[in-house]
């Protein structure tokens, strides 16, 4: 079984990702629930429009020469492979990304625009088989979240939340591979210590980390039902399950419909956010966090809450037809 890994120290990655990325602000959010104070983090603001350019610039920066050489490749959705591109263009190393035929057409022209050969499945499991072709010949494999240099540089983000707002009480991570809650987690335990909750938001149609925590080790989804890309992976990273079980407080999910309502309302506010980025506000704005925490506060008195918006590449037509109707 895969061990936890609460040894990997997240401010090594900062060091390396200094003037490389943007460190992003925290942005008040207005809610109904006044009972609560929400600052977003909003990485679709981030270079490549997500928080994913943490991990890879974190990924290739520690590349060997041999490892250069060789060629990086990964699977991805998209966030992940554009921001593998940029890396992999930045540091003058060759990347192919594998990805589903149904990924959002900007990010496989984001891509490609960064000089990366993007080689497309019919299926994700498509994809995946061809990448691990690729790996079985040679190139290095940046895995998306199930892998410890990626998963450090996403905590990054964590690391800023702490920095910045050391007041906070609950941060909440969006959830797909895990990658992201995991180094967040580790960031804030290693910073503000064990008075933080940290929780993590996924969709109902794609529960990989709520039923790998309940297991005690990833588990295999037998299908999707989420229309939200870049949160729905088969299943979650060993390393990440694993280390969430030491270090996030839970899990909670919310529907599709309060996801892309979310990304409406941040949408309406002049924001650029997919449907992946809203899902941590669905929480708060679908009253989704527990009224245990809110028991005894007030306006003059609210929890303090950090909400990470992940990503900010949705399909530009989903987005104008959002706008038209705001």
């Amino acid at each position: 079984m895969t061990q936890a890994r609460t040894d990997i120290q997240i401010r090594d990655a900062a060091a390396r990702l200094d003037g490389v990325v943007k460190r992003t602000p925290l942005v008040p959010f207005a809610v109904p629930d006044e009972r609560v104070r929400l600052l977003l983090k909003v990485e679709n603001q981030q270079v490549t429009g997500s928080f994913k350019a943490r991990g890879a610039w974190n990924q290739v920066s520690l590349l060997s020469d041999e490892e250069r050489a060789r060629g990086v490749v990964t699977t991805s959705s998209g966030n992940h492979g554009k921001a593998l591109s940029w890396a992999a263009e930045r540091a003058g190393v060759p990347a192919t990304i594998f990805m589903p035929a149904d990924a959002y057409p900007n990010k496989i022209a984001a891509c490609r625009e960064h000089g990366a050969e993007v080689v497309l499945g019919e299926t994700r499991a498509i994809a995946e088989g061809l990448c691990a072709e690729r790996v079985a010949s040679g190139a290095v494999l940046i895995h998306p979240f199930d892998a410890e240099r990626t998963l450090q540089g996403a905590g990054t983000v964590g690391l800023e939340v702490a920095d910045e707002d050391p007041e906070v009480e609950l941060l909440l991570a969006p959830v797909g591979g895990g990658g992201l809650i995991t180094g967040a987690s580790l960031a804030v335990r290693q910073t503000l210590g064990d008075g933080v909750k940290v929780v993590g938001v996924e969709p109902e149609g794609a529960p990989s980390m709520s039923r790998g925590l309940a297991s005690g080790a990833p588990v295999l989804l037998e299908e999707i039902t989420t229309d939200v890309q870049g949160l729905c992976p088969l299943s979650s990273g060993a390393i990440n399950v694993a280390t969430c079980m030491e270090t996030v407080d839970g899990v909670m999910l919310v529907s599709d419909e309060e996801i892309f309502a979310a990304q409406a309302a941040l949408v309406k506010t002049g924001e650029v956010v997919e449907p992946a980025g809203a899902a941590t506000t669905a929480l708060v704005l679908s009253g989704g966090i527990p009224e245990a925490l809110l028991e005894g506060r007030s306006q003059a008195d609210p929890l303090r809450v950090v909400a990470v918006v992940s990503g900010g590449n949705p399909d530009p037509a989903q987005l104008e037809a959002l706008r038209a109707e705001g």
